[in-house]
């Protein structure tokens, strides 16, 4: 399906870097409007997506655009911690799980269908953002507008703000027995070791006897390779209370949790994804906020010809620099503040509060529950920009 294109011969009206989660999103999008489908569109990547190279795990209330990608969902969840289990009413919300195998042959099979859109495979070495040329493996292409998953530069931290980070390990494990239940899954379970910082583990069941079991950190630095395996040999062993299973599949991310400024566009190239600060600073969520910005790119450029993309609320930036803080700081575990937020919260109001989609009243509400000897001067010092 790639197509060597002369350089700089044939300029495109859209060029999209990077055939991920956020590029093949805004693609699929763009291919629902039928305004766009004379638009010459030039979609690069390193390599063809042959590999399940990742899960994404979101919750949704109803059906959603990728429902029928959807592998398995979990009516029923549960937070775990030494003080206690809660099982969540997560009311019309389900816990749904894509596999990156799975997304990536239902987007391409689709492109098939459409003469208007090109793709390359290579390595992109220069982005000219003024004149919206991609440098890839030596030839040159140009394109209107450029939607990059790919920083041309890290954000510049601002003082007082911080860069922490959300990684992880899973195990796809299977064993010979009946041990899990495939209608229920640990979306946080902290019955793990803290010494690294907060820590957490999901158990997501696909069947009765396999799951994929993901140990999650919130801090500032990585951990080394081994660490790890033994948190999540640890978590099987000690909480799972499983000695015979099989690792059939390892997945391993970092994602960025700031309060840093990405920016929405710089000359002709226009931020996507992670890129364009899609990713939730507080939890690192990011599928559902890549789905808002790729329904709202494609409208607007149906509809003006150009990216725009609502700004978030100042109150969820704000909501997010204080909760950082108070996972950087550790004057409280960060499996406590999680725990007692679930607790004292339905789960309905946690998700519409973790999407950007909260009232203010069911804001102050949550805020509440908060522990207030730590969120209030945390949040003061915050507003102080101290």
């Amino acid at each position: 399906m790639s197509t060597p294109l002369a350089s700089m011969q044939q300029p495109h009206d859209y060029m999209i870097v990077g055939a991920g989660c956020s590029g093949l999103s805004l693609l699929m999008r763009m291919l629902d409007e039928p305004v766009l489908y004379n638009k010459r569109i030039l979609l690069l990547d390193r390599g063809p997506k042959t590999v399940n190279d990742r899960t994404w795990c979101f919750w949704e209330d109803g059906a959603g655009y990728f429902e029928s990608l959807v592998h398995h969902h979990w009516p029923r969840l549960w937070v775990k911690h030494e003080k206690g289990a809660l099982q969540l009413k997560p009311g019309g919300y389900r816990y749904k799980m894509i596999r990156g195998i799975d997304f990536y042959r239902y987007c391409f099979a689709r492109l098939r269908s459409y003469n208007n859109v090109h793709l390359v495979y290579g390595n992109v070495t220069d982005i000219d953002a003024e004149a919206g040329r991609v440098t890839v493996d030596g030839f040159v292409y140009e394109a209107g507008t450029v939607f990059s998953s790919v920083l041309l530069q890290p954000p510049q931290l601002k003082p007082r703000q911080l860069y922490m980070l959300q990684h992880f390990r899973g195990w796809w494990i299977e064993t010979d027995e009946d041990v899990f239940d495939a209608g229920e899954a640990d979306l946080m379970n902290f019955r793990t070791g803290q010494q690294h910082g907060c820590a957490f583990v999901y158990v997501l069941p696909v069947s009765s006897r396999r799951a994929l079991v993901e140990y999650t950190l919130f801090t500032q630095e990585e951990l080394a390779d081994a660490d790890y395996n033994t948190g999540l040999k640890l978590f099987v062993q000690d909480q799972l209370k499983l000695e015979q299973y099989r690792i059939t599949e390892v997945e391993n991310g970092i994602i960025p949790m700031t309060d840093a400024h990405f920016p929405r566009q710089q000359g002709k190239v226009v931020f996507i994804g992670t890129a364009g600060g899609r990713t939730k600073a507080s939890s690192g969520y990011t599928f559902q906020f890549i789905q808002k910005q790729s329904a709202a790119m494609a409208q607007s450029l149906a509809a003006t010809g150009g990216a725009v993309v609502p700004a978030d609320k100042a109150r969820f930036q704000f909501y997010d620099s204080v909760m950082l803080r108070v996972l950087h700081e550790r004057k409280v575990p960060g499996g406590d503040v999680f725990y007692q937020l679930f607790k004292k919260n339905p789960a309905t109001r946690i998700f519409r509060f973790l999407d950007n989609e909260s009232s203010l009243l069911q804001d102050l509400a949550l805020m509440n529950s908060t522990n207030k000897t730590v969120f209030v001067p945390t949040a003061m010092r915050v507003l102080a920009g101290v």
